[in-house]
């Protein structure tokens, strides 16, 4: 049994313990709580009192921006007096603390700056403690610029206010959101795996999972087998190599048919004469039914079929006068290269040989196997159980094996549907969905891949990662980043699932921030009293 189920199955034993062993261990073992003595935030003013910075109220403030995070805390701003910043700086990729670079903090009014303060360098990793002395009262747009060679962030704070005394600070000018609810501080977030994600709205599609082949079309996957009976020879261009590519009218090897056994000159000449009378009548056919195509009078399988038997009798004609003029010594009027040809039929590259120069044949025997990789068959074969959820799927998202990005087929675009789970498989009791697609890159047939296949329209809905949404007695619950090191716990309802998302229906709001790594840490530090207090020593 694994902590995670233990606990979980006893959680009045285990949480308050194991939260306090985790956030212990974020503490460097000194077994003394977060904020020091007293567990609360200790941010000096100019004089360097604790006393002097509890007489003036705390703000905090937290901002995202595309790169990283700001958690702020600052006492209160009064002209001439000096206020202690605590800045918390986390990347949001990886949910690391910044750990170089320099801090500048401007007061700004009408786009005009009126004061501006610079640390070049964190007091530990991920925290700024810049000194903010305000010579004007007013509300200023507070801009704080992290920069470290080409890289900059930039976080901006409206209505910020200066005072122009301690007696003009009113009871309630601190606070700034995210107070109370779950405390998880910063120290915790930055040495244990954490992340967090916005809820907002996304195209979804219902999806089914599925098991999946990428195959060559039928079209496109020939194996050449020898026409008629006879040696095999190598054409003009030489005979071909595994991997060599081919174009549908090549021709890749001649056949030398199988005369009779008699090699008397009357009976040569005989074969002769039946090989030209067999050719003649073959290309009157042929002619014959050209001229009906014309005329849609015949099909066009008619055609082809007279243009194969007129290729044979050629081929026919040509090995009885050349077995005719090597029994004579001499030349019976045989023209070109004699055998029957043997054609690749479609564009592709020859992937296997079963067959060399010189082999004898008989009507039939596979030659050569020539694949076509342009188009390409995904077959998805979906569980039984999840059967019933599909209609007429207009498509699927796939990842091949050895990829790191999800594809997509859809049939509104240049894939096909070609069949969509009319039976079931007997032996792995799943159904068969086949799409033709054309290759979306250089997959190779037989590549099997994960797939999920759609059940649905596309429909937008609020959505969050399915990693955000904890199970909590069978209710689905995530955890709301409130502020910094606050968060609240939230009970969803849940739509449909998407990939690696799901539609929340109610309990959350658009812009919302929730935990999307480490969440069951939080609901850790949500549930029971640690012992570990709550604050910073700065």
């Amino acid at each position: 049994m694994t902590i995670e189920r233990f606990v979980r199955r006893h959680p009045a034993v285990l949480l308050p313990a194991l939260l306090a062993l985790l956030l212990a261990a974020c503490d460097g073992g000194s077994g003394q709580p977060h904020g020091g003595e007293g567990g609360g935030h200790d941010h000096a003013t100019g004089q360097g009192s604790p006393e002097a910075a509890a007489e003036r109220p705390s703000r905090t403030v937290t901002r995202f921006n595309d790169a990283t995070e700001l958690f702020l805390e600052f006492p209160v701003l009064v002209t001439g007096e000096a206020s202690r910043f605590a800045a918390h700086l986390s990347w949001l990729d990886g949910y690391r603390p910044v750990d170089s670079g320099r801090l500048t903090v401007r007061l700004k009014r009408d786009g005009q700056t009126v004061a501006g303060f610079r640390v070049d360098r964190p007091t530990r990793d991920g925290l700024y403690t810049p000194a903010v002395t305000p010579r004007e009262a007013g509300t200023f747009t507070l801009v704080l610029t992290w920069e470290a060679g080409a890289r900059r962030s930039v976080h901006r704070v409206e209505g910020v206010r200066v005072y122009p005394g301690r007696d003009a600070v009113p009871a309630d000018a601190g606070g700034g959101g995210g107070e109370g609810g779950i405390a998880f501080l910063k120290e915790q977030q930055w040495r244990l795996p954490f992340g967090t994600a916005v809820a907002a709205e996304r195209k979804l599609r219902a999806t089914v999972p599925a098991t999946g082949t990428l195959r060559a079309a039928p079209s496109g996957d020939r194996r050449v087998t020898a026409p008629v009976a006879g040696r095999l020879e190598a054409p003009e261009g030489g005979f071909p190599e595994a991997g060599q590519p081919v174009k549908a009218g090549k021709v890749l090897a001649r056949i030398v048919p199988r005369l009779g056994s008699g090699t008397d000159l009357a009976t040569l000449r005989v074969a002769v004469t039946e090989s030209e009378s067999e050719y003649r009548t073959a290309r009157r056919e042929r002619r014959r039914l050209e001229g009906l195509l014309a005329k849609d009078a015949v099909p066009e399988r008619r055609v082809a079929e007279a243009r194969s038997r007129e290729r044979v009798a050629r081929a026919r004609l040509a090995a009885a006068r050349r077995r005719l003029a090597e029994y004579q010594d001499g030349d019976a009027g045989a023209e070109g290269p004699t055998g029957v040809p043997v054609l690749a039929g479609a564009d592709g590259r020859v992937v296997e040989l079963a067959a060399t120069p010189g082999t004898t044949l008989a009507q039939g025997d596979a030659l050569m196997r020539v694949v076509d990789r342009h188009r390409l068959w995904l077959e998805a074969r979906v569980p039984e159980a999840e059967a019933t959820r599909l209609a007429t799927p207009g498509g699927a998202w796939f990842t091949p094996t050895g990829y790191d990005r999800r594809l997509t087929v859809n049939t509104a675009d240049e894939a096909r549907l070609l069949s969509a789970g009319e039976t079931v498989d007997p032996a792995t009791r799943t159904v068969p969905v086949i799409f033709a697609l054309p290759n979306p890159g250089d997959l190779r047939a037989g590549t099997s891949a994960s797939v999920r296949v759609w059940t649905g329209k596309a429909t937008r809905s609020l959505a969050v990662p399915q990693a955000a949404v904890q199970r909590e007695a069978g209710e689905p619950v995530v955890y709301v980043q409130t502020g910094g090191e606050s968060f609240a716990r939230r009970p969803v309802t849940l739509g449909i699932h998407a990939g690696a998302y799901v539609a929340v229906t109610s309990g959350l709001a658009p812009g919302e921030r929730v935990v999307t790594q480490g969440s069951y840490l939080v609901r850790l530090a949500a549930s029971g009293d640690s012992g570990t207090g709550h604050g910073h020593a700065h």
